[in-house]
């Protein structure tokens, strides 16, 4: 009883801890104006809505790390909802922080030159969205190279932001975290050798 007790007490901290560092993250980039507010309030809240997708997948993601190592370390084993939720959130997520970088290739769309020039623009800048994307046809079924790759997606954003001397607690929340957590929960995949078969109920 007493060890039921402290296992539901853990899992309601993991979530309390969780969806408050969300809310602190967002009240971050709201209280230091680190999200573009735009002409109108509409604008704001897209923008708003666009930081939210990193933020969400850190601390989910963040969340079912925590919840699936207490839940081995506590039983020896994982249950069939958690393995499907460990298998599938870091190939879901993988692809929805693809797209989510690849809207910022769109920015080049806005600068100056002919269409052509745009054009290789946007395929240079949008090139880790597509790395990442291609990665996740082989990281579906071998999740040591998601976690390979995700990694040092993560070390080169890391790498370019100091380098360009644009490294904040923003841009890491943004780019370099999601990488890094996606990176580690397909490293369980990979450590737990959980396979398709987990997805099936």
């Amino acid at each position: 009883m007493n060890k039921t007790f402290l296992s539901h007490s853990s899992i309601k901290l993991i979530y309390a801890g969780c969806i408050l560092l969300y809310l602190l993250s967002m009240s971050y980039f709201i209280f230091f104006n680190k999200v573009d507010r735009g002409p109108a309030l509409i604008y704001f809240l897209t923008n708003l809505l666009l930081i939210s997708i990193p933020l969400i997948i850190v601390f989910g993601t963040l969340a079912v790390i925590l919840l699936a190592l207490q839940q081995r370390k506590t039983t020896g084993q994982l249950s069939d909802r958690m393995e499907r939720f460990v298998y599938l959130i870091p190939r879901i997520t993988g692809i929805i922080i693809a797209v989510f970088i690849s809207l910022f290739a769109l920015d080049v769309f806005d600068m100056d030159g002919t269409i052509w020039q745009k054009i290789v623009g946007f395929i240079i800048h949008a090139a880790p969205s597509l790395i990442f994307g291609l990665v996740m046809f082989f990281a579906w079924v071998r999740p040591l190279a998601g976690a390979i790759v995700f990694g040092l997606g993560a070390l080169y954003f890391l790498f370019y932001f100091v380098m360009e001397n644009e490294f904040g607690f923003s841009n890491f929340l943004i780019f370099a975290f999601p990488l890094a957590i996606i990176s580690v929960l397909f490293y369980i995949n990979w450590k737990w050798k959980l396979s398709a078969k987990s997805t099936q109920t």
